[in-house]
């Protein structure tokens, strides 16, 4: 708040945060320049709000109204000398945070990518509610995802690469914890400063993979979603838009409610095999890792614990038949399920960390 030159409207200070009302401003002076990115962070919030630069030229992404962490882009910004918070008419807020960061140098580092695929367990769009600043903040500047989904109320547009922030835009609108963000949280630190990390937001809720009408099916016939041929425009356009030195380094894996039978260990191991072996040829890549993040083994479904045991089965070390080389499964732990398939917030954040855990232990990175 020592940042804040003037205020406007029904504005009022509290301890670390501002609350304003309805057509409110905030203002901070300053010499602005560059690709700037605003972060924002705002809680109980009616209406909509943005950020803007206003003098010498005025800058402005559309309003919002959804609540929590925001990123606005200006990637123009020459000289810019006032960066403005407002609210709308009928709108109120508690602003938490703003920071503008320059991403001239981030966004010219390569890449490391890896690949965010799936189903519900991965995009967590309506599942793992409960978005906390706390633990789904922003961790990097260099910390990116390509969005799987257009959507203005967070700003993100389809494979143009965001700050990685939750709720994740995945194949429709996010609203809950993906564990896609706690393994990159818990990887950032291990990324080489000359690289950004990214993931690729591919996942698809309601999604199947076993048989002729499988959605993530490379072959399929009459699949109700084109899972898997969506994932792949998607990172092939998301990698053409990265620095050039840019590769894909491993895939995370949530997806087999929707492939639930009897002989789902004779179906699903050889359909995952040759799913990722063709994604790989589709994407021009080699072999890369694939991190299964198994399903929660307290989950009531009837065939759960083939569905788990089959997963950890296809681990390469587990010295089962249904191994397969280069894919690791992290079991989940107990206790975070919610609905008998799905699991808390809390869930999601442990799950990504014990994946980000495994892909270090494993040295790929």
């Amino acid at each position: 708040m020592s940042h804040i030159s003037s205020i406007s409207g029904d504005v009022t200070f509290g301890d670390g945060e501002i609350h304003m009302g309805a057509q409110s401003r905030v203002t901070i002076n300053g010499n602005f320049s560059g690709n700037l990115w605003v972060h924002t962070i705002t809680r109980d919030t009616e209406g909509s709000h943005r950020a803007r630069f206003l003098a010498p030229t005025y800058q402005a992404e559309s309003a919002r109204q959804a609540d929590g962490m925001q990123t606005w882009k200006f990637p123009n910004a020459t000289a810019q000398g006032q960066l403005d918070f407002v609210t709308g008419s009928n709108a109120r807020c508690t602003l938490m945070g703003i920071q503008v960061v320059d991403m001239d140098a981030v966004l010219q580092k390569p890449a490391k990518v890896v690949l965010a695929l799936g189903q519900s367990l991965m995009e967590c769009n309506v599942e793992a509610l409960g978005v906390d600043r706390r633990f789904d903040h922003w961790p990097s500047a260099r910390c990116l995802y390509l969005p799987g989904f257009t959507y203005s109320g967070r700003g993100t547009t389809r494979a143009e690469a965001h700050a990685l922030h939750v709720p994740l835009q995945f194949r429709s609108v996010g609203n809950g914890v993906s564990p896609a963000a706690g393994f990159a949280q818990e990887l950032m630190p291990f990324v080489p400063e000359s690289h950004s990390l990214v993931i690729a937001a591919g996942a698809w809720s309601n999604t199947s993979l076993v048989g002729d009408d499988g959605d993530w099916n490379p072959v399929a016939t009459s699949a109700d979603r084109t899972a898997y041929g969506d994932a792949v425009s998607l990172i092939q356009d998301g990698m053409a838009g990265l620095p050039a030195g840019s590769e894909i380094i491993g895939a995370l894996w949530a997806q087999g409610q929707g492939d639930h039978s009897p002989d789902f260990d004779q179906t699903y191991p050889p359909a995952f095999a040759a799913m990722r072996a063709q994604m790989q040829a589709d994407l021009g890549i080699g072999d890369i890792p694939w991190i299964i993040l198994g399903p929660p083994p307290d989950g009531d479904a009837i065939l759960q614990d083939l569905f788990r045991e089959t997963q950890s089965n296809m681990d390469q070390d587990s010295g089962h038949a249904l191994a397969q080389p280069g894919v690791h499964t992290v079991n989940h732990p107990t206790g975070y399920i919610t609905d008998g398939t799905h699991v808390s917030a809390w869930g999601s954040r442990v799950m990504g960390r014990l994946a980000a855990r495994r892909f270090v232990a494993e040295g790929y990175l």
